[in-house]
């Protein structure tokens, strides 16, 4: 044989086993290494208040179990979060999906659950984008004393419409935030007056002097409260069509809790974290952590140990 056949022969059998090094390999190849990486680091804004805040670290510590950086920045209101959001400030903020749809559309019409996230999702801005949104929410409600219910002989808001006029309602931040106040005129609810109250403060009135209570679901002053909530029309379950022609909706606007977040930052593995709250998340949850917060726990530490439980 020529040294150039022998050099020939030499290079094919190195081709050969590099060939089936690479087969190996790529037999052996782990799944995560095939993952779309995540980023090395995220800032979660946190809005206003004692929920902004909680769940600004129920965001973050869900993204810490991925492997990543994750910080909570605290920002003054919602329009300075979104803001925020927008200049790439901050990666991700919490929030409710009818209030987040009211920003966004204020004319949106939508109340059910479904039909709002399905809005919200075609009125967002084309580099930002929320994934599944939480049962958990923080939606409008309308509460009564037992005996205020049983003297009216009302237990849902279409009963109680008509009887407005006799009621002072004691409407908390929160609920004229979401909308309340503007749903409970479009059913022609018109009440004697209204007071501008605190949480703790709308159910004194309502069991002291039996006013209508103007709370939102989520509030901690409702856990325990011994009131009559005035029922709503129920949402529609996921994957029902659309409401449409004269089907009803819900009076109160839903307020689920949902991430908003910068689009193509994640990849599957934050996705799926964000699912786990999506998941997990319920209302009982939110009331009974925004208590534990509002009595003087550090809310970071209360997010923590509910994802230690769940995710």
């Amino acid at each position: 044989m020529t040294t150039n056949s022998k050099s020939t022969a030499r290079w094919g059998a190195a081709l050969i086993a590099a060939a089936a090094v690479s087969a190996v390999l790529a037999g052996c190849a782990s799944p995560v290494l095939d993952d779309t990486p995540g980023p090395s680091g995220v800032v979660v804004g946190a809005g206003p208040g004692a929920d902004g805040e909680l769940l600004a670290h129920l965001y973050a510590g869900a993204l810490r179990r991925t492997g990543i950086d994750a910080a909570v920045r605290d920002l003054d209101d919602r329009a300075g979060t979104l803001a925020a959001l927008d200049s790439a400030e901050v990666t991700l903020v919490p929030g409710y999906t009818g209030r987040l749809l009211g920003y966004f559309e204020p004319s949106a019409p939508q109340t059910d659950a479904e039909d709002v996230f399905a809005a919200l999702g075609r009125a967002l801005p084309t580099d930002l984008t929320v994934t599944d949104y939480a049962t958990a929410q923080d939606r409008a409600v309308l509460v009564l004393s037992e005996a205020t219910s049983a003297a009216f002989g009302v237990t849902d808001i279409d009963g109680i419409a008509g009887r407005c006029a006799e009621l002072t309602v004691a409407a908390t931040p929160a609920f004229v935030e979401s909308g309340g106040l503007d749903a409970l005129d479009a059913t022609g609810c018109v009440p004697a007056a209204v007071e501008r109250v605190d949480d703790d403060a709308a159910v004194h009135a309502v069991t002291d002097r039996g006013a209508l209570g103007a709370l939102t679901t989520a509030s901690p002053a409702l856990v325990g409260a011994d009131l009559v909530a005035l029922a709503d029309v129920p949402d529609r379950s996921p994957g029902d069509d659309e409401t449409g022609g004269d089907a009803p909706a819900p009076v109160f606007t839903a307020q689920n809790v949902v991430p908003l977040f910068r689009r193509d930052v994640f990849g599957e593995r934050q996705l799926d974290a964000l699912r786990v709250i999506a998941g997990e998340l319920t209302t009982a949850d939110l009331a009974e952590m925004r208590g534990r917060v509002d009595d003087g726990e550090d809310s970071a530490v209360v997010a923590d140990e509910w994802l230690g439980e769940h995710a």
